[in-house]
C-alpha cells in the first residue's frame, strides 16, 4: 500500500481469475480503487469506445443532446486511454498514437458543440415560468417510458 503514495509510482494489479497482470501510473492521492478502475479502463476501452460510437447514432436521432455531449466526453477520454496504451508498447507507432490524440481533440470539440446546441435549444424554449419550475408542486408523475436497449446503452449504467 505504501507504494500507492509515492508520487508518479506504478502500482501492479492482477486479477484474481485469469492473473492478468498490469502496471497503472498512480499518484499521491490514489487508492486501490483508483488503480483497479485504470485496469478495467485498459482492458474495456475498445468494447466502450465501439458501445458509445452505436450511441451516439441513437442519441443524435432522438435530439438527447445532454447525454450526447456526455458520450462525447467519454469518448474523448477513453481515446486518450488508447493513446497512453500505445505509448507504453515497446515498438511505439508515433503515427497512432497521434490518430488517437486528434480522435481525443475530435470528441471534446463535438462535446462543446453539443453543449452548445442544449445551450442555445433552451434559449429558444424560453426561461421557465413558475408553474413550469422543477419546484412547482404538481399532481401528475409523468414517467418517460425507456426501453431495454436505452438502458443498457446508457453510459452511465455500469458506473458504480
Amino acid at each position: 500500500m505504501t507504494d500507492l503514495k509515492k508520487k508518479g509510482a506504478f502500482a501492479t494489479v492482477k486479477c484474481g481469475n485469469c492473473d492478468l497482470t498490469k502496471e497503472v501510473l498512480v499518484n499521491s492521492i490514489s487508492e486501490p480503487v483508483d488503480a483497479f478502475g485504470d485496469f478495467i479502463d485498459v482492458y474495456y476501452a475498445d468494447q466502450e469506445l465501439q458501445r458509445l460510437e452505436r450511441r451516439i447514432k441513437k442519441l443524435k436521432e432522438d435530439h438527447e443532446w445532454g447525454e450526447l455531449a456526455l458520450a462525447y466526453s467519454i469518448l474523448s477520454d477513453l481515446s486518450k486511454v488508447k493513446a497512453a496504451i500505445l505509448l507504453e508498447e515497446d515498438n511505439v507507432n508515433l503515427d497512432e498514437v497521434n490518430d488517437w490524440k486528434a480522435r481525443s481533440e475530435k470528441y471534446k470539440q463535438l462535446e462543446k458543440d453539443t453543449i452548445l446546441k442544449l445551450d442555445s435549444e433552451e434559449l429558444e424554449r424560453g426561461v421557465r415560468t413558475d408553474e413550469e419550475s422543477l419546484f412547482a408542486e404538481s399532481d401528475t408523475k409523468i414517467k418517460k417510458e425507456r426501453k431495454i436497449e436505452d438502458i443498457f446503452d446508457d453510459p452511465g449504467f455500469l458506473e458504480f
